[in-house]
C-alpha cells in the first residue's frame, strides 16, 4: 500500500470521525431540549391535575350546599317506588 492509499484512507477516517462527533453533538443537544420539553409538560400536567382536583372539591361543596348528591345513585327513590 502505497503512502498516498494510506493518506486517503487516513482523511477519510478523519472525516467519519468527525461527521459523527457532529452527529452525537447535534443528537446531545436534542436530547437536552427534548429533555426540557418533557419536564415543562410534566409542571403543566401536575398543574392541570391540581386544578381539576380544585374544580372537583368545590363541586362536591357546591352540592351539598344545595342538597345535591354526588351521583344519581346516591339518589333515595320516593316512598311510591
Amino acid at each position: 500500500m502505497s503512502d498516498t492509499d494510506l493518506s486517503a484512507q487516513l482523511a477519510s477516517a478523519l472525516d467519519r470521525i468527525q461527521e459523527l462527533e457532529m452527529r452525537n453533538a447535534y443528537s446531545d443537544e436534542l436530547i437536552d431540549a427534548l429533555n426540557q420539553q418533557v419536564s415543562r409538560l410534566n409542571g403543566d400536567f401536575e398543574l392541570a391535575r391540581q386544578a381539576m382536583q380544585l374544580m372537583n372539591q368545590r363541586l362536591e361543596q357546591l352540592m351539598q350546599s344545595q342538597g345535591m348528591s354526588k351521583s344519581p345513585s346516591d339518589d333515595v327513590p320516593p316512598p311510591h317506588y
